[in-house]
């Protein structure tokens, strides 16, 4: 399998060149002392990995996400307790296998989504993450639905690292820049007084990967305006240094 995710990562890096000036730029900016040796080696292995996103998004099927124990006995701990949890993780390791959590507990997971203008597309893509039991919600009654029933036990997954648009958003200092981030995963965790973690997804090998989670905060509605999203962002920070090239450097998250 190692031999497809570089195949396809080589066809996305030096065929169709694929946002490569965008990602080398963001990696050096990110890692201002790294050497131009090392810069390279992180581009190449985000080409592989995102390679691999690529090949596990669309052919595979079998379930290849799995909790590790600490997030299995943590997410059974606040069942007992009958609360809405925030899931929030950026776009790192495999993020779109989120789709299989549901396979892995018996809690209810749960998506945003924004559906897409073309109705073929949009049936095509909702048919693919809902395939093993995903529940999507669309973005503009996210807050409506939650809220009828924030008196049940239910997970919501928000990838939270995208571009929220300049001076929009909680400002951070993230991988020695200033950045924005989107405030909706802590705006609605806030209003449900959700219990709120932090996901790592990170490969156990070639064919498989693992979710960790971390607690970032247990009563959202007691934290003060941009700390849990100031929490994520140092989480991920501390993910992505561990290992750079399974983060989506192609994003231009700095504009």
């Amino acid at each position: 399998m190692q031999l497809v995710y570089n195949s396809i990562g080589f066809f996305l890096s030096q065929v169709m060149r694929y946002r490569c000036k965008v990602s080398t730029q963001n990696i050096a900016r990110s890692f201002p002392l790294a050497t131009y040796q090392e810069v390279s080696h992180y581009h190449r292995g985000f080409y592989r990995n995102l390679g691999r996103v690529f090949y596990e998004s669309l052919f595979v099927k079998k379930k290849i996400l799995s909790l590790t124990e600490d997030a299995v006995t943590l997410l059974n701990t606040i069942k007992l307790e009958n609360r809405n949890i925030i899931l929030i993780l950026g776009h790192y390791g495999n993020w779109e296998l989120m789709k299989q959590l549901p396979l892995s507990t018996d809690i209810r997971i749960q998506a945003l989504y924004k559906p897409l203008a073309n109705k073929f597309w949009n049936c095509v893509m909702k048919s693919i993450r809902e395939r093993h039991g995903l529940r999507l919600i669309p973005a503009q009654q996210a807050l409506r639905t939650l809220l009828k029933e924030k008196n049940s036990c239910n997970l919501t997954v928000f990838v939270a690292d995208q571009f929220p648009g300049k001076n929009k958003g909680t400002k951070v200092e993230f991988l020695n820049q200033q950045t924005y981030l989107y405030t909706g995963a802590e705006q609605i965790a806030q209003k449900l007084n959700a219990y709120v973690v932090y996901g790592e997804i990170t490969p156990l090998d070639y064919q498989r990967w693992h979710l960790s989670i971390e607690t970032i905060c247990e009563e959202a509605s007691l934290t003060k305006k941009g700390e849990i999203s100031r929490s994520f962002a140092k989480k991920l920070e501390l993910s992505i240094q561990e290992n750079p090239s399974l983060w989506l450097w192609s994003h231009k998250r700095w504009k």
